[in-house]
């Protein structure tokens, strides 16, 4: 049975190509992956893995609960079928045509296939796969519409290797937006929309945020950084973890990202971001004079002295050093500590104070010396691991549980900063330690809440 779609001829390079619109149960049906344009078996049986992951976690979700579910436009080669397109003349004289114009480069009509061709997905293997498997789930979409780009495809080995070309140039040079850029322009992700509005109204944040989309660090020897204590990205990483104990404490997963709360959830996790960033940089020592404006984060980014002055090198420049807190490292480590905290029932509010009074906020003193800086350098140093080893310090600290002996927590600290001596915060007395602990026990095992 002959099959007839709506279509705009059109060219570039050496592809003739036809865009259409088709029903999503259609596509459901007809259209296949690209499984015969990969010659390896094994590689096609990974890709498919990976798609599948994603389709499952994600878009089948989107099409199902999104009522602004949209997609782009699908492109699809076509095997058999003995494609014919035939232009649909315009009527002479009306009104919506130029006559000057010429009537050729409209290129819109009917393609007509005979009713045996095969469509493959060259570009949109993750979209079809969640419109098949949305599909199964509520067969109301089937009535759907979707942008079909239709290419040619011949059954021979120049037509094979063509059209395999064309989808790796598809796949292999489609890029994605930046984590940067999402951050910047996701309506779905709360914890992006909460940190844009975050730096948009609150007037101490959008101050000290720096709006750069590509980095997550604040360079020491670039000017126009000094008035800033974060970039975006990492500003967003922070509120990620600190989201993390809203409420005692939940999961932020890639579900949580894709759906966006309602218009009160996410007032309400503004306000709680924007009460602990506050609260933290309020009670930061050296902070005053950044918030009152009479000193740059750049300025508390250097090595001071007893009395608060600058140290100065040989040379009569200033060496690096200064506040943690003035450093994106040093909010993703104090973020991880307060998720801990509020996980495991505490206030947040009483453990930034006893953090702020107790542990050296100066990064040239331990626990942050020779672990995430070295002072010879004067550069951030360490990793993930370094961080975690330093707020299971701090937790430790303030008697929370942790997921590592005493003992195996000295010791790892001693072994990263080459001293057998080195010993760990001692412990603070604060309104969340645990009554009649035992602070001597460095056998005890303390198992994560978070």
């Amino acid at each position: 049975m002959a099959d007839y779609v709506p279509a705009l001829k059109a060219q570039m390079g050496d592809w003739q190509y036809y865009v259409t619109v088709m029903k999503l149960g259609k596509i459901a049906r007809e259209c296949r992956r690209a499984d015969e344009i990969h010659a390896n078996k094994d590689l096609d049986d990974l890709i498919q893995r990976e798609i599948q992951d994603r389709v499952r976690k994600e878009m089948v979700p989107y099409l199902l609960n999104e009522s602004q579910r949209f997609y782009g436009a699908l492109v699809v080669a076509v095997y058999g079928g003995d494609p014919e397109f035939s232009e649909v003349k315009v009527k002479d004289g009306h009104h919506l045509i130029d006559d000057n114009e010429d009537r050729s480069s409209y290129g819109f009509g009917l393609l007509r296939f005979d009713g045996s061709q095969i469509y493959y997905a060259l570009d949109g293997q993750h979209r079809l796969k969640s419109i098949q498997e949305a599909i199964a789930q509520n067969a109301d979409l089937a009535k759907e519409e979707i942008t079909v780009i239709i290419l040619k495809h011949e059954n021979t080995k120049y037509g094979l290797e063509r059209t395999r070309r064309l989808f790796s140039t598809l796949n292999r040079r489609a890029k994605p937006t930046s984590s940067g850029m999402n951050i910047a322009i996701d309506e779905d992700d709360a914890i992006a929309i909460v940190s844009r509005r975050l730096v948009k109204e609150n007037d101490t944040l959008k101050s000290l945020v720096l709006p750069n989309l590509s980095s997550k660090q604040i360079s020491p020897t670039t000017k126009s950084h000094d008035p800033y204590i974060t970039t975006l990205p990492s500003f967003y990483e922070t509120n990620e973890i600190f989201l993390g104990a809203y409420n005692g404490g939940f999961d932020i997963d890639a579900k949580f990202k894709q759906f966006r709360p309602s218009n009160d959830e996410l007032d309400d996790y503004y306000s709680y971001l924007e009460n602990i960033w506050i609260q933290v940089l309020e009670k930061c020592p050296g902070f005053d004079a950044v918030l009152k404006g009479r000193r740059k984060p750049a300025d508390i980014r250097k090595r001071m002295d007893a009395d608060g002055a600058t140290v100065l090198d040989d040379s009569g420049k200033p060496i690096a050093g200064g506040n943690v807190f003035a450093r994106p490292i040093g909010h993703s480590i104090l973020a991880s500590v307060l998720k801990l905290v509020g996980v495991q029932g505490k206030s947040i509010e009483h453990a930034i104070d006893a953090i702020m009074t107790h542990v050296p906020m100066d990064i040239d003193k331990a626990p942050w010396v020779r672990v995430i800086w070295n002072p010879t350098t004067q550069r951030i140093i360490g990793g993930k691991s370094e961080k975690a080893l330093i707020a299971s310090m701090i937790s430790h600290a303030l008697g929370l549980k942790i997921n590592i002996k005493v003992r195996e927590l000295k010791q790892k600290y001693r072994d990263t900063v080459e001293d057998f001596r080195a010993n760990l915060i001692e412990p603070i007395d604060w309104s969340g330690r645990p009554i009649n602990e035992n602070l001597d026990d460095e056998d005890s095992e303390y198992i994560s809440e978070g």
